[in-house]
């Protein structure tokens, strides 16, 4: 399929066009997530760019570092009238103070156009959870899309903290995630796909994203952004010939995230009771070492007056 076909069928798709209609759903959200300067801002706007095309936009405000995150609150934008990409705030380190929020966010538990704070606390868990069910939302078919930049030299931890959430993010949403890597043209490329082939990722686009200094369209850029999210449309389109319930999958999303929100305070709780047993052991055995040294410091002062005795007599 040409750039004009791929465009073409994106702008086109239409949720009511399947064999079963849309089943109660009516928009595609491309939820995207991942660390903090990763391109996700500007993969929007290319992403905006190569469908709508026209003139470059900044529509999604692009990190000026990865230290300092341009995105906190949870952006939609419209790519198609049936088609929405969520900004969703990205995280630092994905560690259990933040990947909760990631799971809330990609759950479409969080509301749109608000501000994400990390939350730590069951309790916040529940909140988000309780407001989710008292507002209208509206019933969005959920497509994950992790984006990861290829210029970040992927550590074995950082390996093992994203298969952990890509698992979860297929659990949540029932997708396996697609990844986008951005700045394709890095060295890094390579080993970062065949990191992300480990852990069984099916769909892999790497991108070179467009940018506020460097919007010239060339056809390899245009291609390969269409290329993704075609594919991603594609896939969508093959789904919704299942029998789906957008109702039922919020419930299964729920459970997940109350389950793991449960976990993740029975491990804190544990970390606290064992922080305090090994504090508690540490204050005995300093007991331990004092009472030692006054016992030998005892002893030498009763040696040194025998001998003075001795010396003495």
């Amino acid at each position: 399929m040409d750039s004009l076909s791929m465009r073409d069928y994106i702008r086109n798709f239409s949720l009511d066009s399947g064999p079963r209609g849309n089943q109660g759903y009516s928009r595609v959200l491309l939820q995207l997530f991942g660390f903090t300067g990763h391109g996700k801002s500007s993969f929007i706007n290319s992403c905006k760019y190569v469908v709508d095309d026209g003139a470059y936009t900044i529509y999604a405000k692009v990190a000026s570092s990865e230290e300092k995150p341009e995105t906190m609150i949870r952006n939609a934008y419209e790519l198609t009238s049936t088609i929405s990409m969520v900004d969703n705030r990205g995280c630092a380190k994905m560690n259990k103070s933040e990947t909760g929020e990631i799971y809330a966010q990609l759950g479409n538990f969080l509301p749109l156009d608000c501000e994400v704070k990390w939350h730590s606390e069951f309790k916040d868990m529940m909140n988000i959870l309780l407001i989710a069910d008292m507002e209208e939302q509206s019933a969005d078919f959920i497509v994950p899309v992790l984006v990861y930049s290829a210029k970040n030299k992927m550590t074995p931890a950082e390996e093992g903290d994203l298969k952990e959430i890509m698992m979860k993010a297929q659990d949540i949403t029932g997708l396996i995630p697609t990844v986008v890597i951005t700045n394709k043209l890095s060295e890094h490329l390579p080993d970062t796909q065949e990191k992300f082939r480990r852990m069984r990722v099916e769909n892999i686009y790497p991108v070179e994203n467009y940018t506020k200094e460097d919007h010239r369209k060339t056809r390899g850029k245009h291609e390969a952004l269409l290329q993704c999210l075609s594919a991603i449309t594609k896939d969508v389109e093959f789904r919704m010939t299942e029998t789906r319930d957008p109702k039922k999958e919020k419930l299964a999303r729920k459970k997940i995230l109350y389950e793991f929100a449960h976990k993740r305070d029975m491990e804190k709780l544990q970390e606290e009771e064992n922080r305090a047993r090994r504090l508690e052991l540490s204050r005995a055995q300093e007991r331990e070492n004092q009472e030692r040294a006054r016992r030998e410091e005892l002893a030498r002062e009763l040696e040194r007056r025998s001998a003075e005795s001795c010396a003495l007599q």
